[in-house]
């Protein structure tokens, strides 16, 4: 699944897409929109050494529906919950990349070139590069505010504000920590380390190299295209959500899906747009 840059910068794209008003509307939540394209990644980073519930709930999110988390921020925004809006579109954001990108991913990793997580790292830094930013360092949103932890918390059952907010906190220091130690002989020593041993293999490729890995440069293009398609997936997606909303309509059984693309109920062909790559 896609990192945080990658993330954020579809939330970015699909804010563009969505027709005026609808985006005037949701820019004016930024903080919770952004927080909301996260998903539910900031809960992986609370307390990750114990087996706590709301990581557990982050975790067990990834692998199930999506669609009672969205039941429960239809019930937020329909109740006026100030930055819920912001979030369930972000959310939605998140769940359309993952889903998009998921599959792939699973698939070129087990071919064993290239990490899954060296994957989002790799495409990450592309990401930042053509922004113009510095890979060296993290470049996630400020802590969120009460306002936005609260709306975020009513996604969930079992994670509250004070659990999301530590959560990211911890995401947003371990992010940074990560970038800073990448290409440097301390980074090189933990990835490693990370080789090395069986209970870190899963974080193999998260610290990057002075330069991309020669096999990323094809996941890179595949995942670059994938995002360009999903952009207009997600922008109906948004305009269905709040459609239901004020409509008083079922929500549309797009939304019965795992964070892997595994869809629970057949829906329409999703629109596909040429890649900008």
């Amino acid at each position: 699944m896609p990192n945080y840059f990658a993330h954020l910068t579809f939330g970015a794209r699909v804010l563009a897409h969505l027709p005026e008003d609808l985006r005037t509307s949701l820019e004016g939540e930024r903080a919770a929109f952004d927080l909301g394209c996260l998903g539910p990644d900031p809960l992986f980073f609370y307390h990750p050494a114990t087996g706590n519930p709301a990581r557990r709930e982050g975790l067990k999110m990834h692998k199930c529906s999506a669609l009672p988390a969205f039941r429960r921020l239809r019930a937020a925004v329909e109740e006026c919950v100030p930055m819920s809006r912001g979030y369930a579109a972000g959310f939605l954001c998140h769940l359309a990349l993952d889903s998009a990108c998921h599959p792939y991913v699973e698939a070129r990793a087990a071919r064993g070139e290239l990490a899954h997580l060296a994957m989002e790292a790799e495409f990450d830094r592309l990401l930042m590069e053509r922004a113009g930013l510095d890979a060296r360092r993290a470049h996630l949103p400020p802590p969120a505010g009460e306002a936005v932890c609260k709306a975020a918390a009513l996604a969930y059952g079992t994670a509250g504000p004070a659990e999301f907010r530590k959560g990211y906190l911890a995401m947003r220091r371990d992010t940074a920590l990560l970038a800073r130690v990448s290409g440097t002989r301390a980074g090189r020593a933990a990835g490693r380390l990370c080789g090395r041993l069986p209970v870190l293999a899963g974080a193999r490729g998260m610290i990057l190299e002075a330069v991309p890995a020669p096999a990323s440069a094809e996941s890179s293009r595949v995942l670059g295209t994938l995002l360009e398609r999903a952009v207009p997936v997600a922008a109906e997606q948004i305009g269905r959500f709040f459609a239901a909303v004020e409509e008083g309509a079922p929500l549309d059984p797009w939304l019965d899906r795992d964070f892997g693309g595994m869809a629970y109920r057949k829906t329409e062909p999703a629109p596909q747009s040429a890649p900008a790559w």
